[in-house]
């Protein structure tokens, strides 16, 4: 990696504050898109079936996810090399001028071809910024750091499909509803984050050149299971919910918008007052309650036959959710050993592969059978709470615990 620049006063403020943008304005700009995919879909396809928006619904998620899965390794191993700071730009401005695309255009293959861009692009963004906090942070403060950087997620995800449902829907000044709209408004604040992180963003300093402690290959491997496992079930998920809330409750794009937007708030709560506390405790034995939580949440989903019991279904697989995602993200990093750009990378791939086969098979087993997709959801959630307990036992026995590595809790 590059010889890192001298980091004043004045940037140390900076660098806590501009990864957090970074990473909100993806998860915006991912979450512009759910609640309006149904009803531009709709629209493109003319007098298409139920079945066929489905279908194109959950594909359209799905390939997203692969790009994500494809290059978020690639851009790891990349990032470990050249440095963070080359490659979180890179990301950034290739993600602004993806969700520009994809407002001017209207045919479904170059609608596809946008949506792929956007995904090889974010993820040059979201992994490596895990990185670049990893190196700059102590496993001591990572804990919190990852919090606050999944927080910033979740929260870019609770203002992005709120304000999606509510451009697509209502237009600005009273103008006719133009779904374009999201889509501008993304790249947008992309491209001013973007030169806020040319002017501001420092490279990293690395606590990893010369560890001693190399990437733990079976801890990572079953970390790597347990993270497509979670994304699987959250992929699922969300688009299922978005069907549903179309299909079965007659929602329309904002009330969708706000079950969204209720996953996200309550993420938040779980990530800002909750999981540093409980990581530094327990560490890895946080992953079987929330596998098993995040199970009971989806199962409820279909027995919801209104507005309010559909909320208290989604709040509880948030905060489940809220648990699994970073602290998967934090068990990786400290078994990555010197490499954290790749671990956190493939890490990022297996979830993001995860996700992809989860949002495309839900729209497919939801076209089969409304309740198809909550059922094996859950299912699979709960053999991986099952999985969990076996992969926090072999953690602990390798000295991963909730501080990091044994010997690193002195650092």
């Amino acid at each position: 990696m590059n010889a890192p620049m001298v980091i004043t006063r004045y940037e140390s403020i900076t660098s806590r504050a501009l990864p957090l943008a970074v990473v909100f304005v993806v998860s915006l700009g991912y979450g512009v898109v759910l609640p309006i995919l149904p009803f531009m879909l709709a629209h493109a396809l003319g007098e298409a079936e139920r079945v066929t928006i489905a279908w194109h619904t959950g594909l359209l998620t799905g390939v997203y996810m692969l790009a994500l899965f494809l290059f978020s390794p690639l851009w790891g191993y990349i990032s470990d090399r050249v440095g963070r700071r080359k490659v979180i730009l890179l990301g950034l401005a290739g993600f602004s001028g993806a969700m520009l695309w994809f407002a001017m255009v209207s045919d479904l293959l170059f609608v596809y071809g946008a949506r792929v861009l956007a995904g090889v692009f974010a993820a040059a963004v979201v992994p490596v910024v895990f990185a670049w906090v990893s190196d700059m942070e102590t496993p001591r403060t990572r804990a919190q750091a990852f919090a606050w950087l999944s927080a910033a997620s979740a929260f870019g995800f609770l203002f992005g499909p709120a304000l999606g449902g509510w451009l697509a829907s209502a237009g600005v000044a009273g103008l006719d509803a133009a779904p374009e709209l999201p889509f501008y408004a993304a790249a947008l604040l992309s491209g001013a984050v973007w030169l806020a992180a040319y002017r501001f963003f420092p490279e990293s300093v690395s606590r990893h050149a010369g560890s001693e402690f190399e990437s733990r290959t079976p801890s990572l491997i079953w970390l790597l299971v347990l993270s497509l496992l979670a994304m699987l079930g959250l992929g699922g998920y969300e688009v299922s919910l978005a069907l549903q809330g179309q299909q079965v409750l007659n929602l329309q794009p904002r009330e969708i918008g706000w079950m969204f937007a209720e996953c996200s708030l309550v993420m938040i709560l779980v990530q800002v007052f909750v999981l540093a506390p409980l990581l530094q405790r327990i560490g890895s034995g946080l992953l079987a309650p929330g596998f098993l939580a995040m199970a009971i949440g989806v199962a409820l989903l279909p027995y919801a036959a209104n507005y309010p019991a559909m909320m208290i279904g989604v709040g509880l697989v948030a905060a489940a959710a809220g648990m699994l995602i970073p602290t998967l993200v934090y068990l990786v990093s400290l078994a990555a050993g010197s490499a954290p750009g790749a671990a956190i990378g493939k890490q990022t791939a297996a979830a993001n592969l995860g996700q992809a086969v989860g949002s495309a098979a839900a729209g497919w087993l939801f076209a089969v059978h409304i309740e198809m997709p909550f059922w094996v959801i859950a299912g699979l959630l709960g053999l991986g709470a099952v999985a969990a307990l076996h992969v926090s036992n072999t953690l602990k026995r390798m000295g991963i615990n909730g501080l990091g590595l044994k010997s690193e809790k002195m650092e």
